[in-house]
């Protein structure tokens, strides 16, 4: 068992390669929503009106009217960066702050997702199957890891919500590029919705963007259920995102009881 993934608490150490993960997870979305963004509506219907502008109020010709395409969409591209780097430096001041926020007490946690790796691997990490595990499971295993280096390939967090009553939320669930599609996400969510579970929660809730369909389909496989959609400005009141909040009713209502049984089914798929 050479290439191992092993799912453990956050500790102190782990904040730089956090962090840079945490950049990558945010800007790996960047040229998805740079395009969304494009191809909506009113993004044509600005290039139209401004075209408009110049042709009737400024008299130009049309084929200098035409430039405004590119303008406005070299503006879009302009103003998505911006907005995601300020998003980066939001997450990165959060990554600094974690002992704080998420480690300081026993209703909040984060976890991280470390990688076992030979020292000489060839074989891009898209093309390896890797063995998941938990940190307890790690040490019964005794698996002799001398020979080999380690990574941090993914995070996530859960902290108690001050608008859901006995409500938590999933935050900061990122997964290196290189290594998605491997079901590092899914035993992420496992953790921390287990954690939710373990700490008498009656919900857990997560947020995801339009641009984010993989992650937003994963939830949805896990039991989670579509609770709201709204925009979120990118470009000021012009621009903006369509995000999905999901949940995961852990105690559900009378009304529409579920067994718990039913939850940790669905959990661990």
């Amino acid at each position: 068992m050479s290439h191992i993934v092993v799912i453990r608490n956050y500790k102190p150490g782990d904040e730089i390669h956090c962090k840079e993960l945490a950049k990558s997870g945010v800007m790996s979305s960047l040229s998805s929503t740079f395009f969304g963004i494009v191809l909506k509506e009113l993004t044509f219907q600005l290039m139209i009106l401004f075209a408009a502008i110049m042709f009737i109020f400024f008299g130009l010709p049309l084929t200098v009217c035409f430039l405004v395409i590119p303008l406005v969409i070299f503006l879009v591209y302009v103003g998505t960066y911006i907005a995601f780097t300020a998003k980066t430096m939001e997450v990165s001041e959060e990554v600094s702050n974690i002992p704080r926020m998420y480690m300081s007490n026993a209703f909040s946690c984060c976890w991280v997702a470390e990688a076992f790796e030979p020292y000489l691997m060839t074989n891009d990490p898209k093309n390896i199957h890797y063995t998941i595990m938990t940190e307890q499971q790690f040490r019964d295993s005794n698996i002799d890891i001398s020979s080999q280096i380690k990574r941090i390939v993914g995070t996530v967090a859960l902290c108690k919500s001050h608008r859901l009553d006995k409500g938590a939320w999933i935050k900061r669930l990122y997964v290196h590029e290189r290594y998605r599609r491997k079901g590092i996400a899914s035993c992420l969510i496992n953790v921390a919705v287990q954690f939710a579970m373990d700490q008498g929660y009656s919900c857990a809730n997560i947020v995801a963007s339009e641009y984010t369909e993989g992650g937003r389909e994963l939830c949805l496989k896990k039991g989670f259920e579509l609770q709201q959609m709204y925009h979120k400005p990118i470009l000021g009141p012009l621009i903006s995102t369509l995000m999905y909040e999901l949940t995961y009713q852990i105690k559900p209502g009378e009304d529409d009881y579920v067994p718990t049984e039913y939850n940790r089914s669905m959990l661990n798929q």
